[in-house]
């Protein structure tokens, strides 16, 4: 039998189509390869895949309140009151982060001005008891509001006895931390090449536990000088072994 062979310019053709038909190819065998398995799950209420799930600490404002009451016509605090009062710091601990706001009231009788008064020496009162329980370092603003914004509405002693107060409001920045550990997505080989879902608990965790102010997460502060004092005395509270100890990790 008789081969055919091909003339030189087709040959030559020929082999130049399949150059091109080549690397159509390995280009889409290249882009089968980026797209991976299966897609991931996702989570369509929140909006993002249950793999890739955001791990990121959320900063809150946070207000805890107590009231104090007092007498017809005095701005002495009782000892039942200020024993309510020691219990609300005891719990609250408040610390040179937080902002307290003291603000004084009064029931309707008397004049205006005369209420107004009074209601400035019951803040006043209020802090000078917080001095004297160690508050000194937490910024404190006083305000007093005489008869102009009752707790109760009415008349009579029942009401009076509710808007005889002052109102001791606590600010503060909480972290929420991240809903860790996540272990939604079961671990193994991933071909996706896709994080999981518990990727970065441990590093967020341990910021939001770990972080002085949770206002420096939302914004940070500006530089400036380090305080001599206190880092001497930080470092003298160390040498004297009165350095808080750290609890104990309990694993489940």
């Amino acid at each position: 039998m008789t081969a055919h062979r091909l003339p030189p310019a087709r040959r030559r053709s020929r082999a130049a189509l399949g150059w091109p038909l080549l690397n159509l190819a390995l280009l889409g065998l290249a882009l089968g390869a980026c797209a991976g398995g299966p897609a991931t799950e996702t989570n369509p209420a929140l909006g993002w895949s249950a793999a890739g799930s955001p791990k990121e600490l959320e900063v809150r404002p946070a207000e805890y309140r107590h009231e104090v009451h007092f007498a017809t016509d005095s701005a002495r605090i009782d000892a039942a009151e200020q024993g309510r009062l020691r219990g609300f710091l005891a719990a609250v601990a408040p610390n040179p982060n937080d902002a307290i706001r003291i603000e004084g009231h009064a029931d309707e009788r008397a004049s205006d001005p005369y209420n107004l008064d009074l209601s400035a020496r019951r803040a006043r009162s209020v802090q000078d008891m917080l001095r004297q329980e160690g508050l000194r370092g937490v910024p404190v603003h006083l305000a007093a509001y005489g008869e102009r914004a009752p707790e109760v509405l009415g008349s009579g002693p029942e009401v009076w006895r509710e808007n005889r107060r002052v109102e001791v409001v606590i600010d503060r920045h909480v972290v929420v931390l991240p809903p860790c550990p996540d272990w939604s997505v079961e671990s193994g080989t991933d071909f996706a090449n896709n994080p999981h879902s518990n990727f970065g608990c441990a590093t967020r965790t341990n910021l939001g536990l770990m972080i002085d102010d949770p206002r420096d997460l939302a914004r940070g502060r500006s530089l400036g000088p380090a305080d001599g004092v206190r880092e001497a005395e930080a470092i003298a509270r160390y040498r004297r072994g009165e350095v808080t100890e750290l609890k104990q990790e309990v694993l489940d």
